[in-house]
């Protein structure tokens, strides 16, 4: 009981710190790593525009079954947005947005209003395919929608820090949530999923098989690696501020080892694009820590 008290004593006493403390600069920065993901994927997705063809694999000629009791007016709404060429307006408009969102000088209310628009455009994107996207995709969306959401704040400190202790939480979880998963599977705890997935050709890398292959001990201690460094994330909230920079420094580590065996170009920008908020709420990295005074993100 006396543990228990002491544990929402401590609690308590780091939200008052926080209630003073602003969240200026972190909001940017969350925008900012999300377009650098948005752009990538849009420039990946208009390279690849043949695929939305009526003879490709996202064709909305097969693709439109999929809404089998739609009502005409919806049809026919369905039909305008995405049938090729049309659909490719989707993300050519993602990376105007993105785009701007880096090399522009935007104010807040523009910035709002892109982060809206980069929004509802993803939203436009999961309509229209269910499958294809990854976890980066789905987390840069959540980034996204958050910056919005507090964007609607512009003078509300706290609304803002709402926000933030959302992204962050979610980021934890995510992380959590995937290492607990990995820790169940007799694959992963063996390390032969390591060795799997090397060998696919979609995300593998051919030296990285063969080395895991010859190698079972390596590819055990690369398969704890990652379960555990997935599953002790959450730490990151309460660790003093070394252990939390040597964390996140980790697992940006981590995403770009992602981008470069498996060609998951967004993987970093997507998952570090959600570290801003995380290190916010950090008690060791955030500016609770440091006793930084503001009132809103301009």
């Amino acid at each position: 009981m006396n543990v228990w008290k002491k544990v929402c004593e401590k609690t308590r006493t780091f939200e008052e710190i926080h209630v003073r403390s602003g969240p200026e600069p972190v909001i940017p920065a969350v925008e900012r790593l999300n377009a650098v993901c948005v752009l990538i994927g849009a420039l990946e997705e208009l390279s690849r525009s043949s695929e939305n063809r009526d003879n490709g694999v996202f064709s909305w000629e097969m693709l439109r079954e999929q809404f089998p009791d739609r009502s005409p007016w919806k049809t026919q709404v369905l039909d305008q947005l995405f049938s090729y060429p049309a659909v490719m307006g989707i993300p050519a408009v993602r990376g105007l947005a993105a785009a701007r969102l880096l090399l522009g000088r935007p104010g807040p209310t523009e910035r709002m209003l892109l982060d809206g628009v980069l929004v509802a455009a993803a939203s436009l994107s999961n309509v229209h395919t269910h499958y294809g996207g990854d976890g980066s995709d789905h987390h840069s969306y959540v980034g996204l929608a958050t910056a919005f959401l507090a964007r609607l704040f512009p003078n509300d400190a706290r609304a803002q820090r709402v926000c933030l202790k959302y992204l962050s939480f979610q980021t934890c979880l995510s992380y959590a949530v995937s290492g607990a998963v990995k820790v169940a599977s007799p694959q992963w705890r063996s390390g032969r999923a390591i060795t799997g997935i090397m060998r696919t050709g979609t995300y593998g890398d051919g030296w990285l098989y063969e080395l895991t292959k010859r190698y079972p001990t390596i590819r055990v201690l690369m398969a704890w690696m990652v379960i555990l460094g997935e599953l002790s994330f959450p730490l990151v909230l309460v660790a003093p501020k070394p252990v939390a920079r040597a964390m996140l420094a980790s697992s940006t580590v981590f995403h770009l080892a992602n981008g470069r065996f498996m060609g998951l170009n967004r993987f970093v920008w997507g998952f570090t694009g959600s570290y801003p908020a995380v290190a916010y709420m950090s008690r060791g990295m955030g500016q609770a820590a440091s006793g930084q005074l503001g009132s809103g993100a301009r």
